[in-house]
């Protein structure tokens, strides 16, 4: 039982594997589209453009986002020309040995000042792998038992994706995408000009700080240069008021020194006069004996005499 169980299994897989070439000689008894519909319009893609809100850069980074988000593998991305080129392989949850390879070309180029043109081509391969053991057989014809297991890989379809969903949901996710990256970039923004403002305050605040601190210094310095003048005028008009007072007391002292001398002088005059005066008595009186001793020795001198004794004698000047 096992070995006519296994005898069919290895018909199967060989039957299997001989579908591909009967498929390919079908294909070739049929006339080939080929490349002549490459570029006809029944053939081209529809619902894979769309021009979005999105400026370039935003739109060529959301476009990276999305496709990574998604599985696909960047293989490259230019800026310059704003291509990208990505790759997702996965296996179909539902056939086990059955996966799928999504080539993906996606361009953006600017379709104005806030806002891209994207494009969004894609191809699949629906790949089948195949699996089957090796027999031993007796007499070439009945299977034993297994020698070895071989394994195949076969591409069963090939060609673009043109179901509209796909590219609705790349465009959608590419959208909301975009539209999160401006909010990031809007709060960014709004965080960089808060700092800015910030920073601005502060560096206005430190100013005005440093202002009224040189205000403040220059204020005091003025009040202290203020204060050393005020001193200053206070000490020479003390100054001013001790020479005053000085030259006062110099002043009174050479008036008074003047009046004692005036009074010197005046006493000394006075005495003078005095000395004088009674020089002038003695003489007087030294004249009247003179007389006195005449008019004892000769009458007419007498006579004459005593008419000079009788002519008063008037006292000089004080010297």
């Amino acid at each position: 039982m096992t070995v006519t169980l296994a005898w069919k299994r290895e018909r199967a897989a060989l039957a299997f594997a001989s579908a591909p070439l009967v498929v390919i000689l079908a294909l070739g008894c049929t006339k080939p589209v080929g490349h002549s519909a490459a570029f006809s319009g029944k053939t081209a893609l529809t619902g894979n453009t769309r021009t979005m809100d999105l400026a370039v850069p935003q739109g060529f980074r959301a476009a990276q986002q999305v496709l990574i988000h998604q599985g696909f593998t960047i293989e490259s991305a230019d800026r310059n020309t704003g291509l990208i080129k990505a790759v997702r392989n996965f296996q179909d949850p539902s056939v086990p040995n059955q996966s799928y390879n999504i080539n993906a070309t996606t361009y953006i180029f600017e379709a104005g000042p806030a806002s891209s043109s994207v494009t969004l081509a894609a191809s699949q391969q629906t790949i089948l792998h195949r699996e089957w053991h090796t027999w031993w057989h007796l007499l070439w014809i009945i299977p034993i038992f297994p020698t070895g297991t071989e394994y195949q890989t076969v591409v069963t379809k090939e060609g673009n994706i043109t179901d509209p969903a796909f590219y609705a949901d790349f465009f959608t996710a590419y959208q909301s995408t975009g539209n999160e990256m401006k909010l990031a970039e809007k709060a960014a923004a709004d965080k960089a000009a808060a700092e800015k403002a910030a920073e601005e305050q502060a560096s206005a605040a430190k100013a005005a700080a440093l202002k009224a601190a040189a205000e403040q210094a220059a204020a005091e310095q003025a009040a202290a240069e203020q204060a050393a003048a005020e001193q200053a005028a206070a000490e020479q008009a003390a100054a001013d008021k001790a020479a005053a007072e000085q030259a006062a007391a110099e002043q009174a002292a050479t008036d008074q020194a003047a009046a004692e001398k005036a009074a010197a002088d005046q006493a000394a005059a006075e005495k003078a006069a005095a000395d004088q005066a009674i020089a002038a008595q003695v003489a007087a009186e030294k004249a009247a004996a003179d007389r006195a001793a005449l008019a004892k020795a000769s009458p007419v001198k007498k006579h004459v005499k005593a008419r000079a004794a009788k002519k008063p004698i008037i006292p000089g000047p004080p010297s």
